[in-house]
């Protein structure tokens, strides 16, 4: 009989050892928040994998639930626990802007200008009307960016542009250089969205 609890004892033992184990290793899967760290944890670690993800080729039935899934989160599926580490890839955006100088404006009149201008268009007016009107940028009559790709614009201007969709109108800033705009994404992202991934099998 003591040969039973002792069985019994082990097994309780190792499937407690097991899930703690499991555990350690959800624990060092989330600790990757870049797509360096996520390398890094892989190459150290032989139960982790990273996988990256294309959105143009990667198209089954589970790349797509990471692909519905944002950067940071986790989930389990098909006895796999994946975190979502970090999205890159090579992208072409375009826009229309309506720049305000802060050096010649003050900040009541840019806020009162920007709404006006929001409300106009709400009404009917074509951001190209506003653009002629009320751009204070002197290199650029009309507000096209053109396509522009990463690192092209300042940072705060392209990443408010990478995130909105077509037609989307939105405000930026970047008062260290007094520049303040409201602008319209005239486009669609072009290129393809690489999905770093990590992943650990399930321990049930």
């Amino acid at each position: 009989m003591k040969y039973i609890y002792a069985s019994l004892f082990l097994l309780i033992f190792a499937a407690c050892g097991q899930s703690a184990d499991y555990r350690s290793q959800e624990v060092i899967l989330d600790q990757a928040v870049t797509i360096e760290d996520a390398y890094k944890l892989a190459d150290k670690y032989s139960f982790i994998t990273a996988t990256p993800l294309n959105s143009s080729k990667d198209t089954n039935a589970l790349d797509k639930k990471l692909f519905s899934l944002n950067v940071g989160d986790t989930a389990t599926i098909e006895g796999r626990y994946y975190r979502v580490v970090a999205d890159t890839g090579n992208y072409t955006f375009r826009a229309s802007y309506i720049h305000l100088d802060g050096a010649v404006l003050k900040h009541k009149e840019i806020d009162s200008l920007r709404t006006l201008i929001q409300q106009q268009y709400a009404a009917g007016k074509s951001f190209e009307e506003l653009n002629a009107k009320y751009n204070m940028d002197p290199n650029q009559k009309d507000g096209d960016t053109g396509p522009f790709t990463a690192g092209m614009m300042v940072k705060p201007f392209e990443d408010a542009v990478r995130v909105h969709k077509k037609g989307d109108i939105f405000l930026v800033d970047v008062p260290d250089k007094k520049w303040y705009f409201v602008v319209k994404k005239t486009a669609d992202n072009e290129g393809e969205k690489i999905r770093i991934v990590l992943s650990i099998k399930k321990v049930n």
